[in-house]
């Protein structure tokens, strides 16, 4: 590996690697994430001799990003997190493309070999030692890719990554600093300029009195919300919305804490495993206001049509791409948070009627179909129970972080958010491995308890950040959701392959998660009885700072109900056979 040369002794000159510590101070960046390597270690050396930024060190690149996407998640702001060139920049791609997908701002800022080891056109494969052309491989899942070439290009460089990760729809940006170039010197009086973007006003009168007027008029309406009311920064502008029509609201998996379990607007999940009573709620709607949601088929089904059906659909959403979806729909093409702080002040002079009999029609079906009930005679521990369980004990949780496989799908549909409580899936990717790294982040910013909840399968991705955890001290409390298998495919192959397990099951293991974690330290036990979950999550508990693990398992062969099978409507749901006829 080739150094990068030193500075002139005794020079005043600012460097990249300086400048860029007083960009992360100026927006309020307090820490970051990486794991070193020799391609950022002039960038690390910088951020370390200043002291003012922390430094959260981990174990994979992997888990590095999405440490920052879960931050950004729960903060809507961007974070920032840095790998070196090669295997460290490419291992940071999924969780890069995850943020992409779900609209998550973050900066990442990468090494890269020295500038005059790149390869160019040079008929070679690779000039340098771990040299590896990062951008064009993250330029379709980033909002921008971009190196710096020189220490005068970089303060505007960084200003605008900054500012496009937060702009408009929020997605990440990857910024490449070659070697050489971290050491290079800035002009003397460059200063970073922080820059909150603005959406433009919404000004369209006209659409909003529309859609008032169809609520007004509307006998059985809905409000369908979606994670743009996180990515907007308007999850409070949202609810207040929702009071001021009093309209019951749907939620689709990115928006299931807008609104407090107890809120009396709230129904519960829409989609292809959503909460069966609000499947059938939308499906009764003669009008549907759709807010920050793409209305994708995992959220209205595939059979767009059934959707269209007998009902007026109004959407807003910042992203006119994703509102081709149902054909007739009222579009309006907006950043949400604009849209409701002019639509806000319009409803709040109006009056709408009183809709006892909708909403007491509706409390009839969350109670004819709850979710609990799903699995009613499944041996061992119910899942939807634990899910209801683990909320109720865990209200003073900054966050319920839920990783992807069944155990996600459980969660959504029983969870009981406390007031200010965010639930934080990774959904557009489905990235298994996710949630861990992200549970770490959130914490790390808010030094508050965060709550993991991960299948066994995907606590293996990145277990190896338990070592992170017990360094840093971490209020992290996880629940590890056992069932021995790859649950999401294993049902798949149950009903698509004859029930055979490739890999799902047969080739599948795991280890002791109890001696796992106490191998790092942590304090962890095991539950499979159901009437002992309420005493296990006491003794998760028993110390909100300190950070412990729960190994709960549960029968390898549950299901997910309701399923909406692909091609149907959402009401199409499929109910669990009984115990004795799938044996």
């Amino acid at each position: 590996m080739i150094d990068a040369p030193p500075t002139k002794t005794g020079t005043t000159a600012r460097t990249v690697s300086d400048y860029v510590v007083s960009w992360l101070r100026a927006n309020e960046i307090s820490q970051i994430f990486t794991l070193p390597g020799g391609m950022i270690a002039a960038l690390l050396d910088a951020i370390h001799r200043d002291g003012g930024v922390r430094i959260v060190t981990m174990h994979h690149e992997q888990a590095v990003a999405f440490a920052a996407d879960g931050v950004g998640r729960y903060t809507g702001a961007p974070a920032v997190a840095i790998a070196t060139a090669g295997p460290g920049a490419t291992n940071m791609l999924t969780a890069i493309g995850s943020a992409y997908l779900d609209s998550v701002p973050a900066v990442f800022l990468v090494g890269q070999v020295q500038s005059y080891l790149l390869k160019g056109d040079r008929p070679v494969r690779q000039f340098g030692f771990q040299e590896c052309d990062v951008l064009s491989m993250a330029e379709p899942v980033t909002k921008a890719a971009w190196r710096a070439r020189s220490g005068a290009q970089l303060p505007e460089l960084l200003d605008r990554a900054m500012t496009l990760a937060a702009s408009g729809r929020p997605g990440p940006v990857l910024v490449e600093l070659p070697a050489d170039v971290q050491t290079m010197p800035v002009l003397a009086d460059a200063e970073p300029n922080p820059s909150v973007p603005r959406p433009p006003e919404f000004t369209e009168a006209e659409a909003i009195d529309e859609m008032l007027d169809a609520v007004a008029s509307a006998q059985r309406p809905l409000l369908l919300i979606g994670g743009g009311a996180h990515a907007a920064r308007a999850a409070g502008r949202t609810r207040t919305f929702i009071e001021e029509l009093a309209v019951p609201v749907a939620a689709s998996v990115m928006a299931l804490d807008v609104l407090p379990a107890a809120h009396p607007l709230r129904l519960g999940m829409i989609g292809m495993y959503g909460n069966r009573w609000v499947n059938h709620a939308v499906a009764e709607a003669d009008l549907v206001v759709a807010l920050g949601t793409r209305l994708d088929f995992g959220t209205i089904g595939a059979d767009v049509t059934a959707w269209g059906r007998g009902r007026t659909t109004f959407q807003v959403d910042c992203d006119p791409g994703e509102m081709r979806r149902v054909r007739g729909a009222r579009t309006i093409t907006a950043d949400l948070g604009a849209f409701l702080d002019a639509a806000v002040p319009v409803a709040r002079e109006r009056r709408f009627p009183d809709r006892t009999a909708w909403a007491e029609h509706l409390a009839g079906l969350g109670a004819a179909w709850p979710d609990t009930a799903e699995l009613p005679d499944s041996p061992g521990i119910n899942p939807n129970s634990l899910v209801r369980r683990l909320s109720a004990a865990s209200a003073g949780a900054a966050a319920i972080v839920v990783d992807d496989g069944q155990h996600l799908w459980w969660a959504c549909q029983s969870i009981q958010p406390a007031e200010g409580q965010r639930f934080m899936p990774a959904l557009g990717m489905g990235p298994c491995g996710w949630a861990f790294p992200a549970a770490i982040g959130v914490a790390e910013a808010t030094n508050r308890p965060v709550v993991l909840f991960v299948g066994d399968g995907a606590f293996q991705f990145n277990i190896q950040e338990l070592q992170t955890v017990m360094r840093n001290h971490l209020p992290v409390k996880i629940v590890v959701v056992d069932n021995g298998c790859h649950g999401s495919v294993r049902q798949l192959q149950e009903a698509v392959f004859d029930g055979r397990y490739p890999s799902a099951v047969h080739g599948y293991d795991a280890p002791d998660f109890v001696k796992v974690a106490e191998a790092y330290g942590m304090s962890a036990a095991s539950v499979s009885e159901p009437d002992v979950v309420d005493d296990a999550l006491r003794w998760l508990w028993r110390d909100d700072r300190e950070p412990a693990l729960l190994h709960v398992r549960v029968p390898t062969e549950l299901n997910v109900y309701p399923n909406v099978p692909f091609g149907a409507p959402i009401t199409a749901m499929e109910f669990r056979a009984p115990i004795e006829e799938a044996r």
